[in-house]
Formats: structure tokens, sequence, C-alpha cells
């Protein structure tokens, strides 16, 4: 569960919105970064990273793949 009144753990300004999928920390809507996780043809789903888990192939496993 999200407490609202906490602030986000990355910039430590804005409200927390969501959790990161990677870490787990708190983030406002200015920090969170979202994936697209891609399944095939059953569809996909979104996650939401902070700034260091989106850029971190071990975390973000969509980066392990070249365009």
């Amino acid at each position: 569960m999200i407490d609202e009144e906490t602030d986000c753990h990355y910039c430590g300004e804005g409200r927390v919105v969501i959790l990161c999928l990677g870490c787990g920390i708190p983030l406002c809507g200015a920090c969170v970064k979202l994936e697209d996780y891609g399944l095939g043809r059953d569809g996909g789903k979104v996650v939401a990273l902070c700034p260091d888990c989106f850029v971190d192939p071990s975390v973000n496993t969509v980066l392990e793949f070249e365009d």
C-alpha cells in the first residue's frame, strides 16, 4: 500500500504515486519510468521502474534485446 503523504524516495520532492517493480522504492509521477513488456500475441503489461532500475539490464530485461 502507498502512503499518499510520503515523498518520492528518488527525488524527495513529489508525492508518491507508485512503487518501483525492481527495487520497491516509492516514486512520484515525474520520476517513474514506464516500460512495455510485450508478451507476444497474448498482449503485454506496462511496468513502473525507478530511473536506476530502468537502465539496469539485470532488472529491465527489455534492454537485453537490440532494436
